[in-house]
């Protein structure tokens, strides 16, 4: 979602006056300068319209302060109406109290409901001004301003999933983990939530933060299950798993999927990943292979086929430059051999540059080898694609 498109607000909520309220001294006046605004457009008409709404305040105020008109909460209603539009318009936080004033007092003396319509109007009105002016403050980098403001808007319309999905970014610029996790659970009813995926995605992130792993788990789990095809979800149920030590757990996990849908190329991928992350080579580079069985043009998983190769091989070099009974013609007989098995890399990585010309970490390997082959021409070559890459 880009915050600052549905930060701002155009225009605020006017409600026709000309049936629900009656005339009658300075509330007439009120309401005959909030009808004009009305008629001109609202915010809609700038400054000409403001000016009207103006016309206003003298009348109201002194309606507010009459023993007549002060207990009426049709007084109320328009007296927070006009502040609340006049808040908006001018971006001044002291109309905005006022209006908040005018909202408390119209509220609790509407016994009847004849002016809820225009009631909630206000509320709207309020929570388009806080909504704005926390995106002032979201600009300024004010974080924690922004969040207070957002929260005065939540405040009048407890529920809006705008400013709670507000609240819990501003929260998570601030480091305020908890309050973002409250805000973002407050959310996972809505899945239709433009940023749904996000904050699936986050939650076990900012569990992380907290140091609750167990939470992270718990909801890392529960985005996979939710968004079973995302790469980048899947993935980090997967990490996640492994660095807490459940490494059984999730292979056990992938390999039932897998029994029930063994074409699916991505949970071979995931396969190859939970193994590489244990240790276990063998079966990673079986599981890529697998994936690459099934689409050949898969770049990650021939990527990470070529990763396991090379890594294999070096380990075999370590192994071997360890070994200090070794005689020079058999340790140069079996270079040339860890020489041949890194070469099966190759063709992953030249299948992967075929489908993603630019990937440095395919150019940046394919070098690594020519470098360890000494073929100078060829890794001049590969660092001349790397630099055009960058």
């Amino acid at each position: 979602m880009n915050i600052k498109k549905s930060l701002i607000i155009t225009g605020v909520l006017a409600i026709s006056m000309s049936t629900v309220f009656a005339q009658s001294g300075n509330l007439r006046k009120a309401k005959s300068a909030y009808t004009k605004y009305e008629e001109l457009g609202g915010a809609e008409a700038g400054e000409l319209s403001a000016k009207m709404l103006k016309d206003g305040i003298a009348p109201i105020e002194e309606a507010i302060a009459h023993e007549k008109t002060k207990d009426n909460p049709e007084t109320w209603t328009v007296y927070s109406l006009i502040y609340s539009n006049l808040a908006f318009a001018e971006k001044n936080g002291e109309y905005a109290d006022k209006a908040i004033t005018g909202l408390a007092k119209a509220t609790e003396l509407d016994a009847d409901k004849k002016n809820e319509e225009n009631i909630n109007a206000v509320k709207v009105n309020l929570r388009n001004f806080y909504q704005t002016t926390g995106y002032e403050e979201w600009k300024v980098e004010n974080y924690k301003g922004a969040a207070e403001e957002f929260d005065k808007g939540l405040a009048l319309m407890p529920g809006d999933t705008t400013l709670i999905y507000f609240g819990a970014l501003a929260a998570i610029q601030t480091q305020d983990y908890p309050t973002a996790i409250k805000k973002y659970e407050a959310l996972l009813p809505h899945e239709d939530h433009s940023e749904y995926r996000m904050i699936r995605a986050d939650l076990p992130k900012l569990y992380l933060s907290t140091g609750d792993t167990t939470k992270a788990l718990e909801y890392a789990d529960a985005a996979a299950k939710a968004f079973p095809e995302d790469n980048d979800i899947v993935m980090q149920n997967i990490e996640l798993n492994l660095i807490t030590g459940n490494e059984e757990k999730i292979i056990s996990g992938i390999e039932s999927q897998l029994a029930r849908d063994a074409g699916n190329k991505t949970l071979h991928y995931y396969l190859g990943t939970a193994y590489a992350s244990n240790d276990n080579d063998e079966k990673a580079l079986a599981s890529y292979k697998k994936a690459l069985e099934i689409d050949p043009d898969y770049v990650e998983a021939n990527l990470n086929t070529a990763a396991i190769i090379m890594n294999m091989a070096n380990q075999a070099l370590m192994d071997l430059n360890g070994d200090k009974s070794v005689s020079d013609a058999d340790y140069n007989t079996r270079v040339e051999t860890i020489k041949a098995d890194m070469g099966k890399a190759v063709p992953y990585l030249e299948k992967a540059l075929s489908k993603d010309p630019n990937n440095t970490n395919a150019l940046s390997n394919l070098k690594s080898y020519y470098n360890f082959i000494q073929d100078e021409d060829k890794a001049n070559e590969i660092q001349a694609k790397l630099e055009a890459a960058r």
